[in-house]
């Protein structure tokens, strides 16, 4: 899964760096504890990204259900917390792209002799990284075989093939329709 926040630059255009760090500890803060919760694995923070996994280390018989509701429960925070999160220049509601697909990857430390990170390769990551970059603002975007593979009652809509930088071919995907939150 990755995420990414929409405009964030344009948006932080005029902020300071220590404004910017204390807006992001707090935005990943939650978007952390939303993974956690779903028994996802943080992988890293790219900017103002983040990328998670699921079914590793521990696995997970549901985990491609649990990384879409993830996703979900961070979009409704999102639109929920909209008002607390805010830098810089006006620029509206924080919106924020989501990719997810499911595949196999490598889990495990990787890197160099002087410096290892614990993350997943595979041609899914790169995917699900491409799903993010073509979803609407405030949108989750699944390939097919994440669609296939789930079990939960997730609304979602056929968004028909997509080209995908580097794959040569469209990949069918599918947009998860967010139901409303309950009123408090």
């Amino acid at each position: 899964m990755f995420s990414d926040i929409v405009g964030f630059t344009s948006r932080t255009a005029a902020a300071q760096p220590d404004e910017i760090r204390h807006f992001l500890n707090g935005y990943f803060s939650e978007m952390v504890e939303i993974v956690f919760a779903h028994g996802g694995t943080v992988d890293k923070f790219i900017g103002d990204g983040l990328m998670a996994f699921f079914g590793a280390p521990d696995v997970q018989p549901d985990h491609v259900d649990t990384a879409v509701a993830a996703p979900i429960t961070m979009q409704q925070c999102i639109a929920r917390s909209a008002g607390l999160w805010v830098i810089g220049e006006d620029d509206g509601p924080l919106r924020v792209r989501i990719g997810l697909t499911a595949g196999p990857v490598v889990v495990g430390n990787m890197g160099s002799t002087r410096r290892l990170s614990y993350t997943v390769l595979g041609a899914s990551v790169n995917l699900a990284q491409r799903l993010e970059s073509n979803a609407s603002p405030g949108g989750i975007l699944i390939s097919s075989r994440c669609r296939e593979l789930l079990k939960s009652d997730v609304e979602t809509r056929a968004r028909g093939g997509i080209p995908i930088k580097g794959l040569g071919e469209n990949v069918h995907v599918f947009e998860v329709v967010i139901p409303p939150q309950p009123e408090a």
